[in-house]
């Protein structure tokens, strides 16, 4: 696998997905990282896969997104998984750029299945989690957000490429790391 266009020793499997760096979204009463800490917006999860399948990813991945323009992108507004009368993860949605990013996880999705991974059955939502509620002070925060979304954007980003990015658990949380870059085209 290449990190940066340096070979990665071939091993056992990465976690690994497809995605979108995005500024972290910054909603008033959510504790998180500044602005400039970057997250993402997954296209697509890949699971674990062998790092030596790399090449055959960049082959597939990178014909399919350069078509698309680079274009600008809004965070704006709350939701929640399953749903916002269950919420079990609370998110920041799109404003502008919701149908690029949704037509670039349709191109990534349909890039990657002859290489084995199912395209995805659920409609994709463009997203970027902002927490998993996982006790009542959650609970109370994302029932808060939900009833009186925060207004105006909360963050925006030119989106200029797409990641190939590792995932690695540890006891403090996933750290990601990219694996590979692809450039949409240029105006």
């Amino acid at each position: 696998m290449m990190t940066g266009g340096v070979p990665r020793p071939a091993g056992p499997g990465v976690r690994a997905f497809v995605a979108v760096e995005v500024p972290h979204p910054q909603v008033p009463g959510v504790r998180g990282p500044p602005a400039s800490s970057p997250t993402h917006v997954t296209l697509k999860f890949l699971g674990e896969v062998p790092a030596e399948r790399a090449a055959e990813f960049a082959s597939a991945l990178r014909p399919a997104v350069l078509p698309v323009r680079g274009f600008h992108a809004t965070l704006s507004g709350v939701g929640a998984f399953p749903s916002n009368a269950r919420p079990r993860v609370l998110w920041v949605g799109f404003k502008e750029g919701r149908e690029t990013l949704s037509d670039l996880a349709d191109r990534v999705d349909r890039a990657l299945e002859p290489l084995g991974f199912p395209r995805e059955e659920a409609r994709f939502v463009p997203h970027v989690t902002l927490f998993r509620v996982r006790g009542p002070r959650d609970q109370a925060l994302a029932e808060r957000l939900l009833a009186a979304p925060p207004v105006g954007p909360l963050g925006e980003i030119d989106v200029r490429e797409i990641l190939l990015k590792e995932s690695r658990l540890t006891p403090n949380g996933a750290v990601h790391s990219t694996l590979e870059r692809f450039p949409l085209a240029v105006d």
